[in-house]
Order: structure tokens, then sequence, then C-alpha cells
């Protein structure tokens, strides 16, 4: 029963030695008791034992240069700037009359391909910009004055730069008039 446990050591024991260097030499032998010996010092009659380790990757100068992060972020707004967006103001509708009491006025705008998680949305109302860029592209016009208006929506990068316009909508907001 004490040999079971050793043996299941020994591996381990090979292992770890092994990791240490890329090739190891182990000694090994058997006392008169049966009993295994690893060693890495050789004694009189011992067997010598060659182990290399396999996990070690082979050094390779022909590897491809590592592009400098500048370089990588020059190829990556590239990227950008080949896709070309579109967006779309999905509601309300062209020359729809809304009618909103307190004046708010929810646009819903739909780009293709969809946005990326660090561009924004920008709403324009009467060209000119409305609150700050925004993720969602879900906007809310709050206490907009009663009347005809214009909204347009623009895609930006994270720079401000502008990829895509909407069309510009006509609304009609119908509004209680304050007596």
């Amino acid at each position: 029963m004490i040999k079971v446990p050793m043996l299941l050591l020994i591996p381990l024991f090979v292992m770890s030695v092994s990791s240490l260097q890329a090739e190891t030499t182990i000694y090994h032998w058997v006392d008169k008791h049966g009993k295994s010996h690893f060693s890495d010092t050789a004694e009189p009659g011992t067997e010598q034992i060659i182990v290399e380790n396999k996990n070690l990757m082979p050094v390779n100068t022909n590897q491809p240069t590592i592009k400098k992060l500048s370089e990588v972020d020059d190829l990556s707004l590239d990227r950008k700037k080949a896709i070309n967006y579109q967006a779309e103001i999905i509601s309300p509708q062209d020359d729809m009359a809304i009618r909103s009491n307190d004046g708010a006025l929810d646009i819903h705008v739909k780009t293709t391909p969809e946005k990326e998680s660090s561009q924004r949305l920008q709403l324009f109302l009467d060209a000119e910009p409305l609150g700050t860029p925004q993720l969602s592209p879900t906007m809310r016009a709050f206490n907009v004055d009663r009347g005809t208006h214009q909204v347009q929506v623009h895609l930006l990068d994270e720079t401000g730069k502008t990829l895509a316009k909407t069309q510009i909508v006509t609304i009609h907001l119908k509004r209680a008039a304050l007596k």
C-alpha cells in the first residue's frame, strides 16, 4: 500500500523538476528494501534519466513584428471610417401632429449598422443642438414650445465627428395655451 502513493508522487516530482529547466538529468535507483529513489546527484549503481520539458516554446526569430499602439489605433480608425453608418428617425413620422401639453417630445432613432458603445447621438431641434450627446436611441426633449419644429439626430464618434445624420422630420406640436 505504501508503494502506490509513492508511485503517484514520482510523476509529480519528475514534472515539477522538469518544469524548472528545459532539460534535466535525474538519477534513479532502488534500495535493498525495494524502495525507489530519485535524485539530481549520481550515486553508484544509479540509472540516468533525462527529462525534456516539452512545454517550453522554442525561440522563433522569424516572428512577425508587433505593431505599435499608435499604428493599431490608426488601423482601427481606418476601419471605423470605412463603415458607412446610416441613421433614421423611426418616430415621430414626418409632418406629424403631436399633442403634448407639457411639451415633451420623444424621438426614436435607428442606426445601421448598430452604433458602438463609444458613439453618441446628438438631438437637434430647429437646427440647434439640444442637450448633450447620449447613448440611448430614444431621446426626449422637454418643454418644447407649441408650433412647427424640425428634428434631426447626428451619430457622433468618440471625438465628436459626425458619422451619419438622420432625415429632417417636421413635427407640429400642439399644447394647451396658458391663460
